[in-house]
Formats: C-alpha cells, sequence, structure tokens
C-alpha cells in the first residue's frame, strides 16, 4: 500500500487524538464520503497503521493509532501510544474533546494543540502547579483552552484545576509558553446543573475568562452514556 501524505497526517492524529469516529474523521477533512472513509481506513487498518476498535456502547467503530503508528508518528509520538487505556469512559472522553475541537473549527479556530502538546509543571507562590488542557484552539488574537467534564471530578479536584489555571496566569507562564497573557477557558460538561456548580468554583477574580456550558447548549454531540 502507498501511504500518503494525508495517511501520514491521519495517523498521528490518531496518535494524539486518541481516538477518532469515522464522522470525526471526515469532519476534520480527511474524506470526503463514507465510502472513500471505510475503503481507506480499512487499508490502513491492514497496514496495522491503524487499529479499529469496537464498543457496544458506540453505533460506530473507533480508530486508534495501530501497532506500526511509530513508524509515522516518530518515537517521541509513538511512545505515547503503549499502556494506553481502552476503557468505555477513556473512550467517552476522547470523543467528547474531537466534538468540541470539531465545533471550535466550525467557528473559527485556526489551529488546534493537543492534549500531550500542552501539558506543564511549573513553580508559583511555594508550591507547584500543573496544567493539562484536554486541548487548546487558537483563534485571531486569543487561545480558547478545552477541559470536557464528563461529570466524575469531585469539586475539589476540579477547583484545584481552576486555582492551577489561575497561577498559571500569574507567574507569567502562559505569556512564556502561550504567547499570550491569558486565555478563555472552555469546559464542555454533562449537563446544566453540573455547568452551575463547576461555575461557582472559579476563583475570585480569576486571572482567565471562565465559560463553563453544557454539551447541549453548544450544540455539541454527547458521546453516550457509558459507565
Amino acid at each position: 500500500m502507498r501511504l500518503t501524505s494525508r495517511d501520514a497526517r491521519l495517523v498521528r492524529d490518531l496518535a494524539l487524538s486518541h481516538v477518532l469516529s469515522r464522522d470525526q474523521l471526515i469532519g476534520l477533512g480527511y474524506f470526503t464520503s463514507v465510502t472513500r472513509a471505510n475503503t481507506r481506513l480499512r487499508n490502513l487498518v491492514a497496514s496495522g497503521l491503524v487499529r479499529r476498535t469496537e464498543t457496544p456502547f458506540f453505533s460506530q467503530s473507533l480508530y486508534a493509532a495501530g501497532p506500526k503508528a511509530g513508524v509515522v508518528t516518530g518515537e517521541r509520538i509513538g511512545g505515547i501510544l503503549s499502556g494506553r487505556s481502552g476503557s468505555p469512559r477513556f473512550l467517552q472522553h476522547a470523543l467528547c474533546v474531537n466534538n468540541v475541537r470539531l465545533a471550535l473549527l466550525a467557528q473559527g479556530a485556526s489551529a488546534w494543540r493537543f492534549e500531550q502538546q500542552l501539558s506543564l509543571t511549573f513553580p508559583y507562590a511555594g508550591r507547584e502547579y500543573q496544567v493539562r488542557p484536554d486541548g487548546l484552539a487558537a483563534f485571531p488574537g486569543r487561545i480558547t483552552v478545552v477541559e470536557a467534564d464528563l461529570g466524575h471530578v469531585a469539586p475539589s479536584k476540579f477547583k484545584e484545576k481552576l486555582l492551577a489555571y489561575d497561577a498559571f496566569v500569574l507567574s507569567g507562564e502562559c505569556q512564556r509558553h502561550w504567547k499570550l497573557p491569558t486565555f478563555e477557558l472552555l469546559t464542555v460538561t454533562s449537563g446544566r446543573l453540573r455547568a452551575s456548580r463547576l461555575r461557582r468554583l472559579l476563583p475570585a477574580q480569576a486571572s482567565f475568562h471562565f465559560l463553563c456550558q453544557s454539551h447541549d447548549h453548544l450544540g455539541i454531540a454527547w458521546a453516550g452514556g457509558w459507565s
């Protein structure tokens, strides 16, 4: 099979996205029809570059980087694939992040960065913090940082995330790494009541803009009620 540049981009995207559905791959512009997607994905699965994942909790086959993906992605990205979870909750979270990504690209985002490209640990005010967004969408003159919340994170842990983002701005690390003084944090969650509760956790006078919405409010599909 002759590997195209599109194939290489697709395999790299699968490695960084964890998993993508066929329709999400079409939405990202890799294919123009279901027939073309099915045919090429079948070939990529046969080559070992792509792996198909079946789950009773989702109507389509899901696709992930295959055992030979490292040949295309390189050692740095290929190294993140070992030991990756395939639990229903992990798959649901990845699919939800993908849906947010597609929505933001449709709104005019010019680029997307993945979790593995964004995770940072830094010191500030005598303690160590970590920011680990699920993704980042770049717009002209601003950035939107994404957190997909399935409703399982305890409020105390989510508040720690918000405090870490606040410290990220106040410490100057945001300017250093993302080249802007602040950002918008978009949290997409499972329902409006959960969104209301999370909004109340925002520190007073936070240094970033916090937008917390339910998936239906934003018109983003929710990938099943898996357990």
